[in-house]
């Protein structure tokens, strides 16, 4: 299914299935991962981030530089104590951040991991449940897509545009020969300043299972089998 949103053949998009985001679990969530980073993760130890918190405090700190845990607490609203005891020495221990003379500062190989991130509600043909699900990831995706039975897609043609207009691509499957195409792509996404927080939060989640050799959380069979994770080159 990546290639019907992605380029045909991208080497570096891998499919992941049930990985939570800022709010729900999407069914699929396929990333485009910037090699360059991948390298220099591995190069200097850098471990995935897993939680909001630890994204946001990553993202003021390549916004800003250097700041000490006051002007962080100030920044983000979090405790001074949370991240003196816990939020800073984790990200210290995970290899994303130093601490010298009270100023905190990020690492090398640091930056964003995720290039694209592309989220799919796959369902049979409740393709309303799917529209609100695909909606919960306007903030955590470049773009949110249904998926359902081409068979369902009859009914659905009236819907199509408007859910198209509403940020919501459409893809129709095959169960049979898993074949899909794309029928609407989203008219409009938000902003990425809006979505940056929840982008890379999933970016990373993502390249935990990578890392560890994994492509999926606990999931279930939608159109009487499991969406596939991999890609043409996966």
């Amino acid at each position: 299914m990546a290639h019907s949103v992605f380029r045909r053949g991208d080497p570096d998009v891998v499919t992941f299935r049930e990985v939570p985001a800022v709010r729900g679990v999407p069914d699929l969530v396929m990333i485009r991962f910037d090699p360059v980073v991948l390298e220099a993760r591995a190069e200097h130890a850098v471990k995935p981030l897993s939680g909001d918190r630890e994204v946001r405090i990553v993202q003021l700190l390549r916004r800003a530089g250097s700041l000490d845990r006051g002007d962080i607490a100030r920044a983000t609203g979090l405790p001074l104590e949370y991240l003196r005891r816990s939020a800073l020495p984790m990200l210290e221990q995970l290899g994303w951040l130093q601490v010298h003379a009270g100023d905190v500062t990020l690492r090398p190989g640091t930056a964003p991991v995720g290039r694209r991130v592309v989220t799919v509600e796959a369902k049979l043909r409740d393709w309303f449940r799917a529209f609100n699900q695909a909606r919960d990831q306007f903030h955590s995706a470049d773009a949110a897509y249904i998926a359902l039975d081409e068979r369902a897609g009859g009914p659905l043609q009236d819907q199509v545009d408007a859910i198209a207009q509403r940020g919501v691509g459409v893809i129709l499957v095959n169960a049979d020969t898993n074949r899909h195409r794309v029928i609407a792509r989203p008219h409009r996404v938000l902003d990425r300043r809006m979505t940056s927080v929840g982008r890379e939060l999933l970016a990373e989640r993502s390249h935990a299972l990578w890392s560890r050799g994994e492509r999926s959380g606990q999931v279930s069979p939608v159109f009487g089998w499991y969406p596939p994770t991999s890609t043409p080159h996966n």
